[in-house]
């Protein structure tokens, strides 16, 4: 199960790298739309889901490390909680041990993941 769980974790903390670039890029983008897209950071390595939601939104989802957007059924229970719905994404959170300790490592934008900090 600690497989599993570390697995699932490696698969988001790509999904999350790869939409934090996203949405460096997308700063000129989004000025007529004020959406962004982003790629689902659910834990399956083969999902390839596009979300929509606006900078300021993801910029507040990152701010907690253990935080992921998530296409809504794309939530892996066995490692973290749906904390909100909307429409077109859920917000989920790692729950505590292994699922948060491995977000918060893995994170560009805290400490523990060798970023610069918040």
């Amino acid at each position: 199960m600690n497989e599993r769980k570390q697995r699932i974790g490696e698969n988001e903390a790509i999904f999350r790298s790869v939409n934090e670039e996203v949405s460096r890029l997308n700063v000129t983008f989004t000025a007529a739309t004020n959406m962004m897209r982003i790629v689902c950071e659910c834990g399956v390595q083969s999902c390839t889901v596009h979300i929509e939601i606006t900078p300021d939104a993801y910029r507040r989802v990152r701010e907690d490390p253990t935080l992921f957007v998530v296409r809504p059924g794309h939530d892996l229970p066995e490692a973290e909680t749906v904390i909100e719905k909307t429409g077109g994404y859920w917000l989920v959170q790692k729950d505590e041990g292994l699922p948060a300790a491995l977000a918060i490592a893995t994170d560009e934008r805290s400490a523990g993941g060798g970023g610069e900090g918040r």
